[in-house]
């Protein structure tokens, strides 16, 4: 059974050593930053959660979730929205179906809509990591010629 756990200093620095594979390390950066950025973000008073996932009692991954407002400038969203800024599996687990389990995971916890009701939920995928591109798509997120942040092989993936 897959669960969505708060982080805390039981489980701390297992989340913050999590790897992802070789050939996904370009694709986002290291847990430690996501929290971070996780930290700060709460200091400006956004709306965003961290998450150590699990499959039954094994640490296999990290969640990163952020609401964002309507016209936010760091985004310019034409609409309030849920962004999956991270989700990531554990290089030892990854191609068991974790990744599909955990994404339908977080998908719960947004529809219980934690900060307010939303339209859309969107993230970002480089345009390298087809695994991640197959997996979003087969929960029917589609891609859009934004780019996230002007880099143009970051780009930006929406579910209605």
């Amino acid at each position: 059974m897959i669960s969505l756990r708060d982080i805390n200093w039981n489980n701390f620095w297992g989340v913050v050593n999590l790897k992802v594979s070789e050939e996904q390390k370009n694709n986002l950066p290291s847990n430690a930053v996501f929290m971070a950025q996780a930290y700060i973000n709460l200091k400006m008073q956004y709306k965003d959660i961290c998450f150590a996932i699990y499959y039954n009692d094994d640490l296999i991954g990290f969640t990163k979730i952020v609401f964002i407002e309507q016209n936010e400038e760091k985004f310019n969203f034409s609409e309030d929205t849920y962004y999956i800024d991270a989700i990531m599996i554990d290089e030892k687990y990854q191609g068991k179906g974790y990744g599909k389990l955990a994404l339908s995971k977080i998908l719960d916890f947004i529809q219980t809509e934690p900060w307010g009701k939303v339209r859309s939920v969107k993230l970002s995928c480089y345009d390298t990591n087809k695994a991640a591109i197959n997996l979003y798509t087969q929960f029917g997120f589609v891609r859009t010629d934004i780019f996230v942040f002007g880099k143009e092989d970051l780009r930006l993936y929406i579910m209605q």
